[in-house]
């Protein structure tokens, strides 16, 4: 059984790792933040939410693929960098951080395991500045990237994939006419977080970015936690029901 004997284990690797993923960042003067779970754990539990085995960092799109090389070439022989390049099957549009020690099993993402590296992963996930009225559009073509990706490594049904294509263009195309008519030069500045398909944050949420505690360590964060988290979940300082406090991982191994 995974358990939170085990869940702590690996926490313990997500926190090595990402300690060493914030220290190439930081010593090469590339920004990044924590989102989502991991900054609603430094908030709320100064570290990692006790049911979670889950570890994200944001980058910004306009340094997004130097940090990425910075990381291929300066993480220690132990963690992988994954991606296009190193990964013939990828489909995912951002790069993971692997441990090569471990071997998860994720049946919340099947998919996943398709790749050669099954190991404890923390996931760089791209920000893109984008106004707030193109949201739905950027959203939208990324999915479809997304599923061009997987039908190119023969990942997805032909059948499946004509089908949510489809839809996608239905919507791009609704969009791109739309916005044809809108003045966007007076519109809300937000970054688009990719990874997540509806969400964003705001400009005026994120600078300047601070640290927030978490475990024995700091990251970088957006200025305005308390703004972002209540947007994505109410009174996120409220535990969720027992039944919803569910890890990312279904089994882990180390080797």
């Amino acid at each position: 059984m995974y358990n939170r004997e085990d869940i702590r284990t690996v926490q313990q690797c997500l926190l090595r790792m990402a300690k060493e993923i914030a220290g190439v960042l930081e010593g090469n003067g590339i920004q990044y933040f924590i989102a989502y779970g991991t900054l609603l754990g430094a908030v709320r539990h100064q570290g990692f939410i006790p049911w979670d085995d889950d570890l994200d960092f944001y980058l910004f799109d306009d340094s997004y693929d130097r940090a990425v090389e910075l990381l291929r070439k300066n993480l220690s022989v132990d963690l992988f960098v994954e991606d296009a390049k190193s990964e013939p099957l990828y489909f995912h549009g951002w790069a993971h951080v692997k441990d090569l020690h471990s071997e998860v099993v994720c049946n919340l993402f099947p998919q996943d395991g398709l790749y050669a590296h099954h190991g404890i992963s923390v996931d760089l996930y791209r920000a893109k500045p984008i106004k707030a009225q193109e949201e739905l559009l950027y959203h939208k073509t990324e999915h479809l990237k997304y599923l061009e990706r997987k039908l190119k490594h023969h990942l997805i049904a032909e059948d499946a994939f004509n089908v949510k294509a489809c839809e996608l263009r239905k919507v791009i195309r609704s969009e791109e006419k739309r916005l044809q008519t809108v003045d966007l030069s007076a519109d809300e500045d937000i970054y688009g977080l990719l990874g997540t398909y509806n969400e964003n944050i705001r400009f005026s949420e994120v600078f300047p970015l601070r640290k927030y505690s978490f475990e024995d360590t700091e990251f970088y964060g957006p200025n305005d936690a308390d703004a972002f988290l209540r947007r994505c979940y109410g009174n996120y300082m409220q535990l969720p029901p027992e039944e919803k406090r569910k890890p990312h991982y279904s089994d882990v191994r180390f080797r």
